[in-house]
């Protein structure tokens, strides 16, 4: 078993992801010059987001709209039954990892640079702030999924021992 459970995993992407929601509500320009997403811009080669970026507040509001209802709605899937839930982050996990995987290897193949674009693209998601995203969302349910799948067998057991009593009390009843 891990350090950290993948429920509690789940409970802090979705904090992360209420806290992001608010943050480019409130003052997107903290992302855009935030350190560790100029460190992996500049390690990479990617574009650092332009002034627009924090200029447009109906993009950066809508965006933290979203954010904060996918984190709102993944503090309430991950409080459903364990049975329920874990067939649910059983699937999700590994989609979601795909599909960050996907736009994070986007960013990094569009960079400008490497011949299949301008040296100064205007691409809007070839950036270091969507990459840095990207990169670290994949991280967290790539390790949600591991974790899930370490958890196995220990919450069938718990699940079929929840069925039992469940049976042996209906039985008990009549």
């Amino acid at each position: 078993m891990g350090w950290i459970g993948a429920y509690n995993l789940i409970r802090i992407v979705a904090a992360v992801h209420v806290f992001l929601g608010y943050i480019l509500i409130m003052a997107p320009q903290k992302l855009a010059n935030d350190s560790s997403v100029m460190i992996v811009g500049e390690a990479l080669g990617l574009q650092q987001p332009k002034s627009s970026f924090h200029e447009n507040p109906l993009a950066c509001a809508l965006a933290g709209l979203v954010f904060m209802l996918s984190g709102i709605s993944d503090f309430v899937a991950v409080s459903m039954s364990e049975e329920v839930a874990r067939d649910y982050w059983g699937a999700q996990a590994p989609m979601r990892a795909l599909f960050f995987t996907a736009i994070s290897m986007y960013t990094y193949l569009l960079k400008p640079g490497r011949g299949n674009v301008s040296p100064t693209s205007n691409h809007p998601l070839v950036n270091s702030v969507i990459f840095s995203w990207a990169f670290m969302e994949f991280i967290w349910w790539f390790w949600v999924y591991i974790s899930l799948r370490e958890e196995r067998s220990e919450a069938m057991a718990r699940i079929m021992f929840r069925k039992q009593q469940k049976a042996e009390m209906d039985l008990n009843e009549d």
